[in-house]
């Protein structure tokens, strides 16, 4: 097992991808930046940490507790995306390319309350 959050898998990539989501709202409308540009970096920032908060977490159920709020802002974030395709803030590459890491992360934080479960049902 890991000895550090930094180097949990679910994390790398969830913060690969908060950074993506970052750099490429540096583009959206100016007007949105208290708008879907703040929902949108807080939102994928906040699955980041609750796996690493999670990961951090001693018991099986506050472990739990932060992996399936991690998954809930995971699709939050899906939500907007589709929303900034909608009103043509990201284009069809940068919108199938995000969805697609975002597919990513939620594989593995599903794969991980799958695991955490198996665990606890086998105690």
């Amino acid at each position: 097992m890991e000895k550090d959050f930094t180097m949990f898998g679910p994390w790398q990539k969830a913060m690969a991808l908060a950074i993506k989501i970052h750099r490429v709202t540096r583009e959206f409308p100016k007007e949105e930046m208290y708008g879907v540009t703040s929902q949108l970096r807080r939102a994928i920032l906040s699955v980041a940490a609750n796996i690493a908060e999670g990961f951090g977490r001693y018991t099986y159920a506050d472990k739990m507790h932060k992996y399936v709020q991690a998954r809930g802002e995971l699709t939050e974030v899906m939500s907007f995306l589709y929303y900034c395709r909608g009103v043509d803030y990201l284009t069809s590459e940068q919108h199938d390319d995000l969805l697609q890491d975002c597919r990513e992360v939620q594989r593995l934080v599903n794969s991980l309350i799958t695991k955490m479960d198996q665990l606890n049902k086998a105690q």
